[in-house]
């Protein structure tokens, strides 16, 4: 045998190993979430343990609403396999890896605050909206009245009406973001569109987001604003926050699955649809976010689907 074909044994034998994993890994997948279920009497839902209050831990617990609402589904898995013992695990998960994790078939279900998007349905399906949120700003109470009214779209009451506020809005002045979500995206296209010269700063998650306000590395955090809003009240840092009243952008939140699997995806709509129409409903949203207002229920009522 000669010293080329001693040499290319060890390759083919990894090669052959690559191919054989990624087509166990294709089979996995292919089977769907109820299939992989009834297997392995297991589900593996993902959770933001930094978005409440969807999503957080809680003495290293998954809580929220966004977890309550997964609960839900996998009772109803639960249900419809006859499995009442079938094990349920979450694990964390961020809003970079998300995603992913979902394409690898190592989640089921990601619990959090996902924002439905053309490009992400490429990748991922996404189930009937949970919430109707907004992008906010947070920011020091103590900020600079020009920078918080500049934010709230609001006039400076020592200057002229203007949209741009070079003044304030200097290469000096940076907002973090969350890496990795649509909030991300549109402030920077946003501040494109309007020639505002900022320094946009990434962060891995909201607690890093809220450090660099605290500690003066950024004018304000962009995020979720029912989020913002929660960290404003009981977060780190809470009393020298604060979160100004206006919405940046409006867009639904939904929980997201793998792409495909038409039979999951028709499971957690139904078990989203046949909640939003009870009357538990409201006692489980007001947990989370007080009482709802007649608008609120009104938008539940109208997402959800008939049987």
């Amino acid at each position: 045998m000669n010293r080329s074909s001693i040499l290319q044994r060890p390759l083919r034998s990894a090669l052959l190993a690559a191919g054989l994993a990624l087509g166990a890994c294709a089979t996995v997948l292919a089977a769907g979430v109820l299939d992989r279920a009834r297997d392995s009497s297991k589900l593996t839902f993902g959770y933001r343990a930094d978005a409440r209050p969807f999503a957080f831990a809680d003495g290293g617990k998954p809580a929220g609403f966004s977890v309550a609402l997964c609960q839900k589904v996998a009772d109803a898995v639960k249900a419809e396999l006859k499995l009442p013992g079938l094990q349920l695990d979450f694990v964390p998960v961020t809003a970079t890896s998300r995603f992913e994790l979902l394409q690898q078939g190592r989640i089921d279900l990601s619990c959090g605050t996902d924002t439905p998007t053309l490009a992400r349905r490429g990748s991922v399906d996404f189930s009937l909206p949970i919430f109707f949120a907004g992008t906010g700003a947070l920011l020091r109470k103590d900020a600079d009245p020009r920078l918080r009214n500049a934010l709230a779209d609001q006039p400076d009451p020592a200057r002229p009406v203007w949209r741009g506020a070079p003044g304030i809005f200097g290469l000096n002045v940076v907002f973090a973001v969350v890496a990795g979500t649509t909030v991300e995206k549109a402030l920077i296209d946003r501040l494109k569109l309007r020639r505002v010269t900022v320094s946009v700063a990434p962060v891995p998650d909201y607690a890093a987001g809220v450090q660099m306000v605290l500690d003066g590395r950024a004018a304000a955090l962009f995020g979720d604003r029912p989020v913002l809003l929660d960290l404003a009240q009981r977060g780190a840092g809470a009393g020298q926050l604060q979160v100004i009243e206006r919405s940046f952008t409006r867009e639904p939140l939904a929980l997201a699955l793998p792409r495909g699997d038409a039979e999951f995806r028709l499971l957690v709509d139904r078990t989203l649809s046949r909640l939003y129409r009870s009357a538990e409903f409201a006692a489980l949203y007001t947990t989370y976010f007080g009482a709802p207002t007649a608008g609120a229920l009104e938008f539940f009522q109208a997402v959800a689907l008939p049987d």
